[in-house]
């Protein structure tokens, strides 16, 4: 009996422990699901966002988390640009493939057209010295096709030109900004093995579908601090990605950023099984729109639940999954107490191999809140072990999670020690 008791002890214990910490199989779990084909890429085809948003929210119940007003949900809308159907891009009577060949910006509308191609030189690196090199007369007729070594055409066009085509010798990546105006402009990013040299023609077929008001939803929940709860600390995530891009190809969005939002999941249930670790009251903003410009974040913190002047620390999380070479933080430099107190804490926890602390940028979903005057951190890890971003090879099985743990551990020790922080700024 005595040993039977003693085993029983021990259990115990080792739950306790378990539950004080984090919970990876949940975490990997979590990003499997958002990142799954069902969930159309949490973009704007066939309301990936939505199935996505009552997945987070049933989660956020779950997890017992507090809701301001009643419900979790706080709806906004926005225009946005979508290629739900056909989307063919043809060279040489070959069809290329969506997402692994080419991208196209959703800048564009519905086309069925060949296009006559200008090359450019290989050598060119700037605007001027590529019109120095082409007949220039045929700009207003022709797409340009643009060498990897002409950066950023993709997305800033090419003047005068009827569009244009960016090589890269590298995945292809998408991006959704500007698709709140499309203006009819053509641009594509194109692996270059997939365009041969001195190609003449290529045909776009494009079906576009413009919404006028797409339905979106920020998530909220919160724990009610135990010290202070009408003071706040504030995790964020968007919970958003690409979406579809033709009716096959999808972009599952793993480490961007459904790391980030299963992260901040994680820690509402441990908040949440542990009230009493919450000092201040806790709070869990998951958001949407960010990819189309920080739509979510910008309306929260136009339309915030609770008083923004009363937040303590808010941390942005975005691509969380990797962490070999270490932790940035953007924003750090804006608000050095803070900045020393995590790395006083990262060093006494051998957490990371180094923390990289950045200056101020309106890069994530901390910068409408840090407007606000929030003090705010931006946090990603960096590792070569996952570079995958914005293209369809972002999957969960290729996420490690290589110090998910670290991470975690920093995250909730950072919190518990913010208070002396604040009381001595």
């Amino acid at each position: 009996m005595i040993k039977r008791n003693l085993a029983l002890s021990c259990l115990l214990v080792l739950f306790a422990f378990r539950a004080q910490t984090q919970d990876r199989p949940y975490v990997r779990q979590l990003v499997s699901k958002l990142s799954a084909p069902e969930m159309h890429g949490r973009g704007y085809v066939k309301n990936g966002d939505l199935k996505a948003a009552t997945l987070l929210e049933h989660e956020m119940k779950s997890a017992g988390l507090l809701a301001f007003d009643r419900q979790y949900v706080q709806q906004y809308a926005f225009p946005i640009n979508t290629f739900p159907g056909k989307l063919e891009v043809r060279v040489n009577g070959k069809k290329l493939r969506p997402g692994y060949d080419y991208v196209l910006s959703l800048k564009a509308v519905s086309m069925d057209e060949a296009f006559n191609l200008l090359w450019l030189p290989d050598t060119v690196t700037t605007i001027t010295s590529a019109k120095a090199a082409i007949d220039t007369s045929l700009l207003a007729s022709h797409l340009v096709v643009a060498p990897a070594c002409l950066k950023n055409v993709y997305r800033s066009g090419f003047p005068g030109a009827r569009g244009i085509i960016q090589l890269t010798p590298d995945n292809v990546w998408w991006h959704v900004s500007g698709a709140q105006s499309p203006d009819g402009s053509i641009a594509l990013m194109v692996q270059e093995n997939s365009l041969p040299r001195g190609t003449r023609t290529i045909r776009l077929k494009v079906e576009n579908e413009f919404i006028k008001k797409h339905e979106a939803r920020n998530l909220i929940g919160y724990v009610k601090g135990s010290a202070e709860p009408d003071s706040f600390f504030v995790f964020v995530a968007h919970y958003d990605h690409l979406g579809r891009m033709g009716a096959k190809t999808y972009f599952p969005g793993a480490s961007d950023n459904a790391s980030g939002t299963a992260a901040v999941m994680d820690l509402a249930r441990y908040y949440a099984a542990h009230p009493d670790q919450a000092y201040y009251s806790m709070v869990f903003i998951l958001v949407s729109g960010e990819e189309a410009g920080l739509l979510g974040s910008t309306y929260n913190a136009e339309n915030p639940l609770f008083p923004l002047e009363k937040v303590k620390f808010l941390i942005n999380m975005d691509m969380v999954g990797t962490g070999s070479e270490g932790l940035s933080v953007v924003n750090g430099l804006q608000f050095p107490q803070a900045l020393a107190l995590l790395e006083d804490l990262n060093t006494s926890g051998h957490y990371f191999a180094n923390i990289r602390a950045g200056g101020e940028s309106c890069n994530s979903d901390h910068c409408p809140y840090y407007k606000k005057g929030v003090p705010s951190f931006f946090v990603f890890t960096r590792g070569d072990e996952n570079r995958e971003y914005h293209n369809v090879y972002d999957t969960d099985y290729r996420l490690p999670f290589t110090a998910y743990e670290q991470f975690f551990k920093l995250m909730v020790d950072f919190s518990k020690a913010i208070a002396p922080v604040n009381k001595a700024m």
